[in-house]
């Protein structure tokens, strides 16, 4: 799916996961003192006139090492939301765990950011992607340059709008493999660049990178992410819907019509679906660098490698520096939107959309800058 960055950006981004969710203890609302209440009510009002004004359902938390405050408005029904529990697709927001992954592995010295992809992965439609002007530069495609999208590949999407992809994939029965994938996106002509020239966002980038986690773990990406993620963070309500087809999530909208991505379309980059709760959850875990062993890790991933997203919006490793306001990654399926990001000041939030049509971008701003002011 594409999606704006205050109508100057435009991206692909991907996710969802099943099972019965397990109950947590997030309430309607926990407040304390360390969220007053100019903070509450200003997040309450921001939620409701967005899910009013755009007809979907908007739910958020925001947080610091004390105190969570969940805020949830229903705009077609006019219902505040008192449920906090529901599994929503987080869509992009899983290339975090894609990246986190391929930088452990780096630590463990099995894989270095300058690899060749080509040194890795022996594929024929990888081969034939990146001719351009009659030169192939695939070779010259490093990890790196997946990371943080300067690759050069073509997006296995190419350039239809959301309405075409969405007619063409809106079946969740439908499945397909990596190789699949990197077949559709050697049948895309347009977009590509000499790699490390610019930034494209890509989904076949981390196709690839789930790719490359399978040859160098010898794991799938998805018993990668529950034995060095989801269980070591005891991420209650976090699945790969791919493992668990059967599992209930929130119902997903596109333009008010109900919608459901194909888990194995969004794979690596995107298939995970998890709780406002488990999001919060992860990316505060991430940002304090407890899934890294180095330290030296989360400080290269909040400082290093950007490449310019769209004017003082960047993207690094896997993660999206908003303005030095937070740092996260936000999703959006084919029938959701999602952010989440934490703040150098200790302050987190996470929220989900229900209709991925409705930008997420904005809100993301407004939230980042919001808590950035707290002390």
């Amino acid at each position: 799916m594409k999606y704006a960055i205050t109508l100057v950006l435009t991206a692909f981004l991907f996710i969802s996961c099943k099972e019965t969710p397990k109950k947590t203890e997030t309430s309607v609302a926990e407040i304390a003192k360390t969220f007053p209440n100019s903070i509450t009510s200003k997040l309450d009002s921001l939620v409701k006139t967005m899910a009013v004004n755009n007809k979907c359902k908007f739910t958020t938390i925001i947080a610091n090492k004390d105190t969570k405050y969940f805020s949830g408005y229903d705009g077609r029904t006019n219902n505040v939301v008192t449920d906090f529990n529901v599994l929503n697709e987080i869509s992009s927001c899983t290339k975090m765990f894609t990246a986190t992954s391929i930088l452990q592995l780096i630590e463990q010295n099995k894989l270095s950011l300058n690899d060749p992809i080509t040194s890795i992965i022996k594929d024929e439609n990888l081969e034939q992607m990146l001719l351009l002007d009659g030169k192939n530069y695939i070779d010259s495609v490093k990890v790196i340059n997946l990371l943080n999208h300067s690759s050069g590949l073509p997006d296995y999407f190419g350039d239809d709008l959301d309405d075409v992809v969405i007619e063409r994939y809106n079946d969740p029965s439908l499945t397909f493999t990596s190789k699949e994938l990197l077949k559709q996106a050697k049948a895309v002509t347009a977009n590509k660049f000499i790699p490390g020239s610019k930034f494209t966002y890509c989904n076949t980038n981390y196709i690839l990178l789930g790719m490359i986690i399978e040859k160098i773990s010898g794991l799938t990406y998805q018993e990668y992410f529950k034995k060095f993620i989801i269980e070591p963070l005891q991420l209650k309500n976090t699945y790969l819907k791919s493992l668990n087809p059967d599992i209930t999530r929130a119902q997903g909208h596109f333009k008010e019509t109900p919608t459901e991505i194909p888990a194995t379309l969004a794979g690596s980059a995107g298939e995970i679906i998890a709780s406002l709760d488990d999001m919060n959850t992860f990316i505060r875990q991430w940002y304090a660098g407890k899934l890294f062993k180095n330290p030296e890790t989360i400080n290269m991933l909040l400082n290093d490698h950007y490449m310019v997203m769209s004017g003082p919006i960047k993207y690094g490793l896997g993660v999206v520096n908003l303005m030095g306001l937070s740092y996260g990654h936000a999703g959006q399926t084919f029938g959701f939107q999602s952010y989440m990001a934490a703040s150098p000041n200790d302050y987190s939030f996470a929220f989900a959309i229900d209709d991925a049509n409705v930008s997420a971008w904005n809100e993301a701003i407004i939230f980042s800058s919001i808590l950035s002011q707290l002390k």
